[in-house]
């Protein structure tokens, strides 16, 4: 039977967690030679993650570790691929991603070893094998909903040439993407398994503790463009910027450095479409400024003046200026 690890990042958020163990761990129980759990969280301010490591700390292939300090989302999600081992499958399972109760039994009767990377996935019934070349692009992988953490499986005999990129390539808020495209790089060609997402999640925890913070994605998913093959850095680099330049100035103060970083990607990759797109972001990001503290009260006179598909006409063009 193959080996699976689980590696969950944390970070205050108890309640979601508690629930995903409630779920998970009596799936592992008796699984202890060949799926083991690994919960890394990131110094945590909450003393329920200490009181769930007592709870749990019976179980053999349970583990907890904590950082000594807050070392970011990112890295603490890099982390998991140094310590994977060879001959494992890696699942980063975000701690809110709860999953169905008859998880952790599919995933071990699927796991095939010369399978590269398996993905969740809403469009399939069965599970589906795909030969896929890096030359391809890596546009498809993304709309199997790869950058979603909790969404893919990792062959660590198959990356574990490329775990290294989950480090120089975090700050742009996908470090896993990074390691499955550089992996497909180096391979030239990698085999990718499409299971049905329902077989694996059962929902998405709902509170208000410690909400996601995408200020980060919004400025770095352009830092992973000289991964991708040179004709789609340039497609990916418009359209990325057809979609998001509001928000790159928008956050940009987030880590100014690494919006720095980003344009000049975007400028070098994407030519001078891309350095036209940020100047008319610019002047578009300049209005939308203006905007912005009076939105309550135009969206008030827009209920009250303008008909159903007028609001949608006007939905759809700050999308189209702003980004959804």
């Amino acid at each position: 039977m193959n080996k699976l690890f689980i590696y969950i990042p944390t970070y205050n958020r108890p309640e979601a967690l508690k629930t995903q163990l409630s779920v998970l761990v009596p799936q592992i129980s008796g699984l202890t030679n060949n799926v083991r759990l690994l919960v890394s969280d990131n110094d945590s301010t909450d003393q329920i993650y200490a009181d769930m490591k007592k709870k749990y700390s019976g179980y053999e292939n349970v583990e907890f570790r904590q950082n000594a300090g807050n070392i970011g989302g990112n890295a603490n999600i890099a982390l998991g691929f140094v310590f994977a081992k060879k001959d494992e499958f890696l699942w980063i399972l975000g701690d809110n991603d709860i999953i169905s109760e008859s998880a952790i039994d599919y995933i071990v009767e699927v796991l095939d070893k010369s399978v590269d990377f398996y993905c969740f996935n809403f469009s399939v019934n069965e599970a589906t094998a795909i030969d896929y070349s890096w030359e391809q692009g890596w546009q498809t992988p993304m709309d199997w909903r790869m950058g979603l953490i909790s969404n893919a499986l990792y062959n660590m005999n198959s990356v574990q040439d490329s775990i290294g990129e989950a480090f120089f390539y975090h700050n742009s808020s996908f470090p896993h993407l990074a390691v499955a495209c550089a992996t497909a790089k180096l391979k030239g060609n990698v085999k990718f398994k499409l299971l049905p997402h329902e077989e694996i999640h059962s929902e998405e925890f709902n509170s208000s503790e410690s909400p996601t913070d995408y200020s980060l994605a919004n400025i770095g998913m352009p830092l992973l463009v000289p991964l991708f093959p040179i004709d789609e850095a340039k497609s990916f680099s418009l359209g990325w910027l057809r979609k998001h330049v509001v928000n790159l100035y928008r956050f940009r103060n987030t880590r100014y450095n690494i919006y720095l970083q980003s344009r000049s990607v975007l400028r070098y990759y994407g030519g001078w479409k891309a350095r036209l797109l940020l100047n008319l972001g610019w002047l578009a990001y300049f209005f939308y400024s203006l905007f912005l503290p009076h939105r309550s009260k135009f969206i008030d006179f827009a209920k009250q003046k303008l008909s159903i598909t007028s609001q949608e006409k006007l939905k759809k063009l700050r999308e189209i200026i702003c980004g959804k």
